[in-house]
């Protein structure tokens, strides 16, 4: 009889602090690279050489801008502090 074995992992969640929201900060900034520059090559390869291409790069620069960056990174880094901090876990 083979029967599966349960490993019950608890995850108590950071501690709450300077450290805990400098790696919240750091992730956060990682994904808005990674989101804006996906988005962006998309954007550039699906109407690179079409009639659109001057208002995809407008769209470009303005998702490239330092207001909707600092706006992603303020809500993606609160998300992230608060799921690092959270009881339940990451799961």
């Amino acid at each position: 009889m083979n029967k599966k074995r349960v490993i019950n992992m608890e995850f108590k969640g950071m501690k709450r602090g300077f450290w805990t929201g400098l790696l919240a900060f750091v992730i956060a900034k990682i994904a808005h690279l990674l989101v804006t520059g996906c988005i962006g090559l998309i954007l550039g390869l699906t109407f690179g050489n079409t009639v659109l291409e001057d208002t995809m790069w407008d769209v470009i620069a303005i998702l490239d801008s330092p207001g909707v960056g600092l706006l992603f990174l303020i809500f993606a880094t609160r998300y992230t502090y608060r799921r690092l901090v959270s009881q339940k876990g990451l799961i």
